[in-house]
C-alpha cells in the first residue's frame, strides 16, 4: 500500500466520523436529514464499526434489516463485491430464526440462533466474520474514490 492510498484510507474514516457527528448534532440521529451521500457514508461507517468490533450479528441486531439492506446497495455502489458476498450470506444464515416467536427484537436473534444453525453453520458464520476482517474489497479506499476523489468513477 502506497502512501497516497492510505493517507486517502485515514481522509475518508476521518470524513465519515464528521458526517457521522453532523447525524447526531444537525439532525438529531435522523438519517434522513442528510444527504443521500452523506446516509451511504453513514452505513458504510456503521458497517465498518461493527463488523471490526463484533461481527455481522453486531452489525444486523444494532441497525436492523433495513438498514442492512441499504447497506447492500451502498456495498453495490461502491464495488465491494466480496464484502457484499460475505454480509448477504450471513444474513441469509441468520434469516433463519426470524420467525421464532422468542424474536420480538433484533438482539433477540443470537439467543435463539443456535437452534436454526447447524455446528457447521455457527462455524461458516466466524469464518465469514473472518473473511470480512481480511478488508477484501478496501472499502475505506473505494469509498474515498466514490465519494471524496475528485476524479469519481
Amino acid at each position: 500500500m502506497d502512501h497516497t492510498e492510505r493517507d486517502s484510507r485515514e481522509v475518508f474514516e476521518n470524513y465519515s466520523f464528521q458526517v457521522v457527528e453532523k447525524l447526531f448534532e444537525e439532525g438529531k440521529g435522523d438519517l434522513n436529514k442528510l444527504t443521500l451521500d452523506e446516509q451511504e457514508v453513514v452505513r458504510i461507517w456503521r458497517l465498518e464499526a461493527d463488523m471490526y468490533n463484533g461481527g455481522f450479528i453486531q452489525f444486523f441486531c444494532n441497525w436492523g434489516y433495513d438498514n442492512f439492506k441499504a447497506t447492500q446497495q451502498v456495498l453495490k455502489k461502491i464495488k465491494a463485491e466480496k464484502s457484499l458476498s460475505i454480509i448477504t450470506e450471513c444474513e441469509q444464515m441468520i434469516a433463519k430464526a426470524k420467525d421464532d416467536p422468542q424474536v420480538k427484537e433484533y438482539w433477540d436473534i443470537p439467543k435463539v440462533l443456535a437452534n436454526y444453525l447447524t455446528p457447521a453453520e455457527t462455524k461458516r458464520l466466524d469464518e465469514l466474520d473472518e473473511l470480512y476482517w481480511d478488508n477484501p474489497d478496501d472499502i475505506q479506499q473505494l469509498a474515498y474514490m466514490q465519494y471524496l476523489s475528485s476524479s469519481k468513477a
